[in-house]
């Protein structure tokens, strides 16, 4: 057909692929169902708790069976459900608990939370049949070297903070575990989406549920400005603060598809799904999103250059011309939706909001702090589960919720070598250098245009990721890390499906499912 499926599968025709993926849609949609059930039953009282715990227990049963759908769940519910409540607005995607430990909102004392039950399974079901065939099923990819070496120097962190460490207080194991734990889940994602993602059928269902989902969250943010305006009250955001990366990813993955091709239907579908995604983009009010946004376009435009310089020549002026006027119009004009754009970048070079000025105010002090502590220890650096030595004073956020904001700073990226000291500074440089130079590379050898797209944007993706961190608790966030592992693993197989055509890799077999 048109390489989107395997013929271990048998003889599709045109009219079942869309059907094909509407069950996949269901049974997706079906084991959140059961998760949230299990979620709610138990934090309940009443006499529905056992089937609810059994609808539960079945959901996980289904993860057992067909592992590729923790990889589905795992992003859909990473690109949908709010880790942390949104301000003045109680959406319905606060209400799952999915990335809250049980012992918050069940009797159950265990700290733990259904999001980490999803990766538990999921990876065991992985490593058990890899051990069941011997680890001739088990899949590394290009990026297993620099995953473990950051994974190591992530559990020397810990231990070292556990035994020495050189903050300023006794070790705290539930925040050294606040620390290190996105980065497990991102190790993890990778080893799963590595090992399950092993055809284009499956790339092509995390394709549309990345599509689709942060549609769903565009015109999520559409309700919640409805309900912002409705209740006359000015929020701080209509989003979570992470969710701008993946509108951003939204905008990388359709400016690809524009210019290097890809499917034709994911499209037409993104460009409905345009309008609510940059109109939350804009509401939600995160100047981070504007000055992270840009990079990751410009990784668009180096692959353009390289691909087709012609076309790269023609664009590059109408982009510049575009911009010239809209700063021209809106550079005086940050008090509306689309002139927040131009006040994330006049803010840093010119008069700003209040809120802005106290913001960066903050950040002024956090980065000193910052800088001391790493003077401080800048081999070692103080060790996970330590608070870090105030040199300056810095206002509390705990009223804020952040009950871990003298661990956890929101520069995440140099809170990366304060924390991990010079070697964990390396090795979280050297994973993200390594997948960047990955994706750009395979763009570039990919003769597939679907994988190609998919290669530039995940590499567009990281350059984001890392602007955001520096401005946010991007690294910290367990919904962007998930992300991000989950499209670790599937940069890794670009290559593998790109020289299968439409053949399942067969080390890969023992592990079917849809």
């Amino acid at each position: 057909m048109n390489g989107l499926w395997s013929p271990s599968y048998g003889r599709y025709h045109i009219w079942q692929q869309p059907w094909d993926l509407a069950v996949t849609g269901l049974l997706l949609l079906a084991t959140l169902a059961c998760a949230g059930l299990l979620a709610v039953g138990l934090s309940a009282d009443t006499p529905l708790i056992l089937f609810i715990i059994i609808a539960g227990l079945l959901c996980f049963a289904m993860l057992w069976r067909w592992p590729v759908f923790s990889v589905y769940l795992l992003i859909f519910s990473a690109l949908l459900i709010n880790q942390w409540p949104v301000p003045g607005i109680e959406p319905i995607t606060d209400k799952t608990h999915l990335f809250r430990t049980l012992s918050s909102f069940t009797p159950i004392q265990l700290p733990m939370t259904p999001a980490e039950m999803i990766l538990g399974v999921g990876l065991l079901a992985v490593l058990l049949r890899a051990l069941g065939r011997r680890g001739s099923g088990f899949y590394r990819g290009s990026l297993f070297g620099p995953v473990i070496f950051f994974l190591l120097t992530v559990i020397a962190s810990a231990v070292f903070g556990a035994d020495r460490g050189t903050g300023t207080g006794p070790f705290m194991v539930q925040a050294a575990w606040a620390e290190a734990r996105s980065f497990i889940y991102l190790v993890i994602c990778y080893v799963l989406a590595a090992n399950l993602i092993t055809n284009r059928r499956r790339l092509r269902v995390v394709t549309w549920i990345i599509i689709l989902t942060i549609g769903l969250k565009g015109l999520q943010g559409i309700s919640h400005y409805l309900v912002e305006r409705r209740l006359g009250v000015q929020l701080e955001s209509i989003t979570g603060h992470e969710d701008v990366i993946f509108f951003g990813t939204f905008f990388l993955l359709l400016a690809a598809m524009l210019l290097f091709g890809g499917d034709r239907r994911q499209r037409i579908v993104m460009l409905c799904l345009l309008a609510p995604v940059i109109f939350t983009e804009l509401a939600t009010s995160r100047r981070i999103a504007f000055f992270s946004l840009p990079f990751g376009l410009l990784i668009i435009g180096a692959g353009l250059f390289q691909a087709n310089r012609r076309l790269f020549y023609r664009i590059a002026p109408i982009v510049a011309i575009l911009l010239v006027t809209y700063i021209g119009i809106f550079w005086n004009r940050t008090d509306t939706l689309l002139g927040e754009p131009a006040r994330a970048f006049r803010s840093q070079v010119g008069t700003t909001s209040m809120r802005d000025e106290r913001s960066d105010a903050w950040r002024d002090l956090e980065r000193e702090n910052i800088t001391g502590n790493i003077r401080s220890a800048p081999l070692t650096g103080l060790g996970f589960g330590r608070p870090y030595r105030f040199y300056v004073p810095e206002p509390s956020l705990v009223s804020s919720g952040f009950i871990y904001w003298t661990y956890i700073t929101h520069n995440a990226i140099f809170w990366v070598w304060m924390k991990m000291g010079a070697i964990g500074f390396i090795a979280f440089w050297l994973l993200l250098g390594s997948a960047i130079v990955q994706g750009l590379t395979s763009f570039r050898k990919l003769s597939d245009s679907t994988l190609r797209v998919l290669a530039i944007t995940i590499a567009g993706l990281i350059v984001m990721q890392v602007i955001f961190s520096y401005g946010d608790l991007g690294l910290t966030y367990a919904r962007p890390m998930i992300f991000l592992g989950c499209m670790l693993g599937v940069l890794v197989r670009l290559p593998e499906l790109d020289r299968a055509a439409d053949h399942p890799l067969p080390e890969q077999t023992v592990l079917d499912g849809v």
